[in-house]
């Protein structure tokens, strides 16, 4: 069994290595900031597309062939209806994948900022200014979350729950 399968919990901490050393080779300027939010957003959202393509039965496919779909109108009615659970997977994962990138960016390449909140006041007595900056990151993520699930529930209301 994968350790991803076995510890659900931790698995998220693969991305936060490669997330800092990519850091580290970039440097702390904008250039980090420009190519690691978008890439951990995208990177997951273009794998998961590509799933979901390959994942529509070749039948629904020869159907909507036989009645003339081809190019743009087969894709928009046949293959995004059926990769769109596995789209909305892929944007879940990069928006919990970005939100881990901003704040180990935060904490190595900026001076200031929300993710740096937490480690000005670490030591007591800043106990409220470490919990609001993990409140803060806390809230931001739960109301993303919230608004993925919201879209999936409005863009998947064809399909039986």
């Amino acid at each position: 069994m994968r350790h991803a399968q076995a510890h659900p919990d931790t698995a998220i901490l693969r991305w936060l290595a490669p997330a800092l050393l990519a850091a580290l080779w970039l440097g702390s300027g904008e250039t980090a900031w420009q190519i690691l939010p978008p890439l951990s957003l995208l990177a997951p959202l273009l794998y998961q597309t590509v799933r979901g393509i390959r994942a529509v039965d070749p039948a629904l496919v020869a159907a909507g062939r036989s009645h003339d779909l081809d190019g743009w109108s087969l894709y928009r009615h046949v293959l995004l209806p059926g990769a769109l659970p596995f789209i909305l997977t892929g944007l879940r994962q990069g928006l919990g994948l970005l939100w881990l990138t901003l704040i180990a960016l935060e904490l190595y390449a900026t001076p200031a900022g929300p993710g740096r909140l937490p480690l000005l006041d670490s030591v007591p007595p800043g106990a409220a200014t470490l919990l609001l900056g993990i409140a803060l990151y806390a809230g931001l993520s739960l109301g993303s979350g919230a608004l993925v699930s919201a879209l999936e529930r409005w863009l998947l209301r064809w399909r039986p729950r």
